[in-house]
């Protein structure tokens, strides 16, 4: 499961250090609760029963609903930074680091004892749903593809993948495997949703592949 990593002392000096680790504490019971229930799933007294604090209590860290999900979006795409794109910065241009970034994606989105992908998830919940809580989702979600996009365009530029390949339709066929995966995983219970997706991007990355 995606834990919370937030260092409140550079967002909110002002508030005294007891404070942070409060709020941080929230935040952590916070997200983890959203994992599993989804940002609609979050309520103030949920959490509040889980941290052991009265409502008025965890209003005090977090002025409204809309607050805390913003908070637990932010969260949620520091630590999936942290665990997903950062380990695969360490990996040669092109491929190699592609394909980590999208299996530390794959197994962390579909993979058996993990917490569901709120890139994915949160899409479904708030699709339909214009505010702030969706356009913090639409802008992680943005930053994501865009860093599998350049993974991408890299791939090419360094002769992994074809001059002709359309960066951005591999990149549209890579988001819906995921996404199917997630489905069939989440929602129907398939326990080959992951074994596929691999084996299909596999698939889809070696016709793209430059001739030996």
């Amino acid at each position: 499961m995606v834990q919370a990593r937030v260092n409140f002392e550079s967002m909110e000096s002002g508030i005294p250090k007891k404070g942070l680790v409060t709020k941080s504490l929230i935040l952590g019971a916070a997200l983890e609760i959203a994992s599993r229930s989804g940002l609609e799933g979050l309520t103030i007294g949920a959490l509040a029963d889980k941290v052991n604090m009265s409502k008025s209590g965890v209003f005090a860290h977090f002025g409204s609903r809309e607050e805390l999900q913003i908070e637990v979006v932010r969260a949620y795409h520091q630590s999936f930074q942290e665990l997903i794109f950062y380990p695969a910065l360490s990996k040669p241009k092109g491929l190699p680091r592609l394909n980590h970034m999208i299996g530390s994606w794959l197994k962390m989105s579909v993979g058996e004892n993990t917490s569901s992908c709120f890139f994915i998830a949160g899409a479904a919940e708030f699709d339909d749903r214009p505010g702030i809580v969706r356009d913090e989702l639409i802008s992680s979600v943005q930053q994501w593809r865009s860093a599998l996009l350049r993974a991408i365009e890299e791939s090419i530029n360094v002769g992994h993948l074809r001059t002709k390949t359309d960066a951005n339709a591999l990149l549209f066929q890579i988001y819906s495997i995921v996404l199917g995966a997630h489905h069939d995983s989440r929602f129907l219970d398939n326990p080959k949703g992951l074994s596929m997706a691999n084996k299909l991007i596999k698939q889809i990355l070696s016709d793209n592949k430059t001739s030996a």
